[in-house]
């Protein structure tokens, strides 16, 4: 019996639960603070996995008797329904994080219903969902408004990212303001001041865009690379020179942040002396190569074909890295796509997930994008009788220059 099993043992015993030999399951008596304590203290993932498992199932059963004992207690079905999640028995799960998110609001049951679908549901549109994307938006803004600060927090970069949530400029700003005033776990405050100066600095509103410029004025000042970066690029237009020298500074500790445009500013000569060797050297370079940023840059280039010789294939593929983030950059991967049916992407399946959920948010361009594609020759990606049902839905929204395509009328 490995040390964490004997941990678990240990820990239901001196809560005054007893174990009979051939199930290890506890007497209810005492089954409610172990069941809690087992929430707070889990079985280690790092353990083999026999003694994972066991530990797991001595979790599960311990909340099942404080359930049977204590009644519908909501930290009680919180703690069950994460044995459960850890036992593989995800269906039970989201049936008692739905109960408990039910019962008084709780928050955390809430942000486990979308926490389900972002890990589980998302990826496949031919995959059944446990938690809908529409549950798991009204689950997430509900935490967000009892102030669960994870919530409030993802629900911030999801206004501002997209996916799940259509993106939504105001409500980012919003909702990053509040959770400045109460930061999630591992996050400081610095951290959440980032996030809501750089999207002050994109507002329409000079106070709004000056008090953004303020906050990263102050995180640069302290150091911060990745704050020097996102200030570069909000004083481009007016201070082009100042904002080169910021990403020359960032370069160091943020290469990832600082390529893209420094690299861009390097090509065009712009806030300095014009530099392509360098600009290129970047942008192959070692220092920031897993960023999916630096790599969507360099797409740019093969794609254009001037600096580099043109490779539309390899384009594709480094900008449909970008575009698990970035609408911009999933429009044009799928206009790429529909265009040169023969370029296939490595993971189709996630990439029309994301096109089709952007689709049912509504965000701008989606629909028209996902039609093109549908409707194209592309073998990864064509659906005739899907992209006319969408033409179709276009045309009764009243989508301006929506019509049925030729190809659907004949239908």
């Amino acid at each position: 019996m490995s040390r964490r099993l004997h941990a678990l043992l240990a820990l239901a015993w001196g809560a005054g639960l007893t174990f009979s030999p051939a199930a290890a399951a506890p007497l209810p008596q005492a089954a409610k603070a172990a069941c809690l304590q087992l929430m707070v203290n889990p079985p280690d993932i790092s353990l083999d996995r026999p003694a994972f498992e066991r530990g797991v199932k001595i979790w599960v059963e311990t909340c099942r008797q404080a359930l049977a004992t204590e009644g519908s207690e909501p930290n009680i079905m919180l703690a069950l329904a994460r044995a459960l999640a850890a036992d593989g028995q995800r269906a039970e799960a989201v049936d008692l994080w739905r109960a408990a998110a039910a019962h008084e609001g709780n928050a955390e049951a809430s942000y486990q219903l979308y926490e389900t679908h972002r890990a589980f549901d998302r990826g496949d549109v031919n995959r059944a969902q446990l938690v809908t994307r529409a549950e798991a938006e009204a689950a997430l803004r509900r935490a967000a408004e009892i102030g669960h600060r994870d919530a409030m927090h993802m629900l911030a970069v999801r206004l501002d990212r997209g996916g799940v949530v259509k993106r939504d400029a105001d409500g980012a700003r919003l909702w990053a303001e509040r959770s400045l005033a109460a930061p999630p776990a591992g996050a400081s405050p610095a951290d959440i001041a980032l996030l809501l100066g750089r999207l002050l600095t994109r507002s329409e509103r000079p106070e709004e865009r000056a008090r953004g410029l303020g906050m990263l004025e102050g995180l640069a000042r302290a150091g911060r690379g990745d704050a020097k970066a996102v200030l570069a690029a909000a004083l481009r237009p007016s201070d082009p020179v100042r904002a080169r020298d910021l990403l020359e500074q960032a370069l160091e500790s943020h290469p990832g942040h600082a390529i893209p445009a420094l690299a861009d500013m390097l090509i065009k000569g712009e806030g300095g002396s014009q530099d392509i060797p360098r600009a290129l050297a970047l942008l192959r370079g070692r220092s920031a190569a897993d960023a999916p940023a630096v790599r969507a840059a360099y797409g740019q280039l093969l794609l254009e074909g001037r600096l580099v010789p043109r490779d539309t294939a390899e384009a594709v593929r480094l900008i449909a890295i970008q575009a698990q983030w970035d609408q911009e950059a999933r429009l044009q991967v799928m206009g790429l796509l529909a265009a040169h049916p023969e370029i296939h992407l490595r993971g189709p399946n996630s990439f029309l997930y994301d096109a089709t959920e952007a689709t049912e948010l509504g965000e701008p361009g989606a629909l028209a994008a996902l039609i093109a594609l549908k409707l194209s020759t592309n073998s990864q990606f064509a659906d005739r009788a899907g992209g006319c049902a969408l033409a179709d839905r276009a045309a009764r929204a009243g989508d301006a220059g929506a019509g049925r395509p030729t190809v659907c009328r004949a239908d």
